[in-house]
């Protein structure tokens, strides 16, 4: 999940002080992004990072801070976002995932 910043322009053509809402195009600006797991309602693994989402970044994440986070065994369930990895990758890390 991603926020960027100066979604709006106040005012733009409006008269008065009424904000006008619109997205702003050919400008870049900042952009926060959010990725966490959640098990029973609780967010686990939460991380705030300044890149987008790639499959790399997803894969270390899921490495290093998701799976170390699970204590017991769980049901991991995503999206089909194009920076999840596939079934190769994950065949690739199931000898991370802790055996109990």
């Amino acid at each position: 999940m991603g926020i960027d910043r100066y979604l709006y322009r106040p005012y733009a053509r409006a008269p008065g002080v009424e904000k006008v809402y619109e997205k702003i195009s050919g400008r870049h600006f900042e952009r926060t992004s959010i990725v966490a797991g959640q098990v029973n309602r609780e967010f686990i693994a939460p991380m705030i990072y300044k890149e987008s989402m790639t499959r790399d970044f997803f894969v270390e994440w899921f490495k290093t801070q998701l799976l170390p986070a699970l204590k017991t065994p769980h049901v991991i369930v995503m999206d089909n976002a194009s920076f999840h990895p596939k079934i190769d990758t994950f065949s690739y890390l199931y000898h991370l995932i802790p055996q109990i």
